[in-house]
């Protein structure tokens, strides 16, 4: 095997062979975005162009590079397609009626596939995954944990990582399992029965499992080494909120860290930059925000990066910590790994002036999938080897987009009126000046969540129509450092609401659109915010378009206590409060308790069969405006979960949302 510095060299090698190679993918992409944004088109594309599912998406390389896997439609179904790049031939295979939500190689003929439904279990709907894994050419499937004694369900919730053992590779996920001698008299389950969470390898041909750890405790997380052995594992407690990190070494498992963790618990991200170490980062106290790398006898090393929104990456043959990127641009890469170092630099000379995001690996680093967007782009795949200085476009997402109307996406910042600085982005309408326009506010959901300057195909089929877009990150936030997000605590539809009102002040004071002609949108707490743009606060916005949004704080959380089984004391049902503030005061900033306070019209579009905010939160508001005699009306996208995975539920929602919006406030 090669060491650091033997691939350094080559790889230094390999990159400076390759200039005249990179300097043809600058000009391939300048061919590309200038004949997109050369050929003007004159009529915005239909709102089915935005609404469907990317053309291409979830791209795996396999870990000899020699093949990409990849979901894609074919007559309207969503198929994993098996791509071999040397010779151009592909196999597919369906997923019936499945929602596809995650694709990796299990090795290097076989794709693991994770999918999810929504089922009920109880009388309570849940969003459940399932693992397969596919010989796509073959036509072969098994499911993870179909053959497991003592497992009672195939879901998995989890922790996959392909490892090799002595017979070849292998693929983990955590799952559920039975204790010994509990059960029903014919090996069914109970409601009330004790459930073990497990960890098992999956053998990639055969679906054999090979267990490598069970736990009576509620496992979080586990982190496995390349070579199957389980390093370490995190365990919260409810009922004592404390956060507990064990790691695995000669003399079994022994505890590396006990936290307090009533609010913001630590995270356990991976292995460190050695076999016999984990990377941890803090979420509370004097260490907010940062990441540690702990040995196994406790001892820590702070890692110091730049930015609050950094994430790790692993080296993708030894699993240990290679560098950090960030959520946004990617001039601020920290790399310890040599090799892997230099990848940055190489991307941005192949692909100028983009947002680039290296998405995965191959064994080895030099080969990578890249995703970019940006200046007429929607979003394309590429593959780069450089070691040789190839590369292959594997596709577009947004393939019927032209590029002129891929809409220009601005970050701004502006003061709230108590002086706090709130970053926003600005999506502009193509092919119409900047200036009076009207609007449409598009909070994110979450709360603790942010808009950043990827594609957003709603944003997009909204500035297509004339509009201006703000999307606020809001105090509350995410991605702007934890004392950001500790200033929302408390003000859900307080100053979390009038930050928004705020944009619409600057933006307006700025000359970029008219005041008079606002409108407010958005998903989940951003529909939240539709709803009380238009009940708790007066004359801002023409009209309100709720998705998946909550209406009666007190029924929402009544739900969620309900499917967590805890009490008000629940980590889950602290958080909420935390945002929400004291249940006495719930009614004040509940959009269904100011019904007679709402005089513009309300569209709400809603899934039936969301589980994290239920249907209900639209249904009750929806009665409560229509026996109030107010200008409502309710979208139900059937079979539709939270997120609108399905392409109709999209398609419905933004024609359905895009009629309103241009009936009630009008581009012109």
């Amino acid at each position: 095997m090669a060491s650091h510095s033997q691939i350094s060299r080559r790889f230094f090698v390999a990159a400076l062979g390759g200039v005249s190679t990179l300097s043809l993918w600058n000009r391939a992409l300048a061919q590309k975005t200038g004949t997109q944004t050369a050929a003007t088109t004159a009529a915005p594309p239909p709102l089915n162009v935005y609404g469907k599912l990317p053309a291409v998406e979830k791209v795996a390389l396999s870990p000899d590079a020699k093949r990409i896997a990849m979901i894609m439609e074919k007559n309207g179904e969503r198929i994993v397609f098996d791509y071999d790049l040397s010779t151009g031939k592909a196999a597919a295979a369906a997923i019936a009626g499945d929602k596809l939500r995650e694709v990796m190689w299990a090795d290097n003929s076989h794709v693991l596939i994770v999918t999810s439904n929504t089922e009920i279990y109880y009388g309570s709907k849940y969003e459940q995954s399932y693992g397969l894994v596919l010989d796509v050419p073959a036509g072969k499937r098994i499911q993870l944990y179909a053959n497991v004694t003592g497992v009672p369900t195939s879901i998995v919730t989890g922790d996959f990582y392909r490892i090799k053992a002595e017979d070849g590779y292998r693929i983990t996920a955590s799952g559920f399992k039975r204790p010994e001698g509990i059960g029903t008299a014919d090996g069914g389950s109970t409601a009330t029965e004790t459930i073990d969470r497990c960890l098992y390898a999956f053998g990639t041909t055969t679906g054999r499992g090979f267990k490598l750890d069970v736990d009576s405790r509620p496992v979080q997380d586990w982190i496995v080494r390349a070579d199957g052995t389980v390093a370490a594992k995190s365990v919260y407690d409810d009922d004592t909120k404390k956060w507990t990190v064990s790691v695995k070494g000669d003399k079994g498992w022994q505890t590396l860290l006990n936290v307090d963790a009533k609010y913001d618990m630590p995270g356990l991200w991976g292995l460190g930059r050695n076999a016999q170490s984990v990377l941890i980062k803090f979420n509370s106290g004097e260490d907010t925000g940062r990441f540690f790398e702990y040995d196994f006898s406790g001892n820590r090393s702070p890692l110091e990066l730049k930015r609050s929104d950094n994430y790790p990456i692993y080296h993708p043959q030894t699993y240990l910590l290679a560098g950090f990127g960030n959520s946004g641009s990617a001039e601020t890469w920290t790399f310890y790994d040599p090799v892997m170092k230099r990848l940055p630099a190489l991307i941005t000379d192949a692909l100028p002036g983009q947002l680039n995001q290296m998405l995965a690996f191959a064994e080895d680093p030099r080969k990578v999938l890249v995703f970019t967007e940006g200046a007429g782009d929607a979003g394309t795949y590429y593959f780069f080897d450089f070691t040789t200085g190839d590369y292959k476009e594997i596709g577009s997402a947004y393939p019927d987009l032209p590029g002129d109307w891929v809409a220009q996406k601005a970050y701004i910042q502006y003061k709230a009126a108590d002086g706090l600085d709130i970053p926003a982005w600005v999506t502009l309408p193509p092919h119409r000046e900047a200036k009076n326009c009207p609007l449409v506010v598009l909070p994110h959901g979450g709360p603790e969540a942010f808009d950043a300057g990827e594609f957003d195909w709603i944003s997009q089929a909204i500035a297509s129509r004339g509009y201006v877009v703000l999307q606020p990150n809001y105090r509350g936030s995410s991605g702007y450092g934890k004392d950001y997000t500790a200033k929302g605590y408390g003000e859900f539809g307080r100053k979390m609401q009038t930050d928004l009102s705020d944009g619409v002040a600057h933006l307006a004071k700025e000359g970029m659109i008219d005041p008079k002609r606002v409108a407010i949108a958005g998903g989940s707490y951003g529909g939240y915010a539709a709803l009380a743009g238009v009940s708790l606060q007066k004359g801002i916005y023409n009209c309100a378009v709720s998705i998946s949004g909550l209406s009666n704080l007190k029924t929402f959380l009544d739900y969620r206590r309900e499917r967590v089984g805890f009490d008000g004391d629940s980590y889950s049902m602290l958080y909420w409060k935390r945002f929400m503030g004291d249940d006495s005061r719930l009614a004040e900033i509940s959009p269904i308790n100011h019904v007679a306070d709402i005089t513009a019209p309300v569209m709400l579009i809603h899934g039936k069969d969301d589980v994290v905010v239920p249907f209900d939160q639209s249904q009750q508001i929806y009665d409560a405006l229509k026996r109030a005699g107010k200008d409502v009306e309710l979208v139900a996208a059937d079979h539709e979960d939270h997120w609108l995975s399905r392409e109709p539920s999209r398609v419905q929602t933004l024609e359905a949302m895009m009629g309103f919006l241009l009936k009630h406030n009008p581009p012109a």
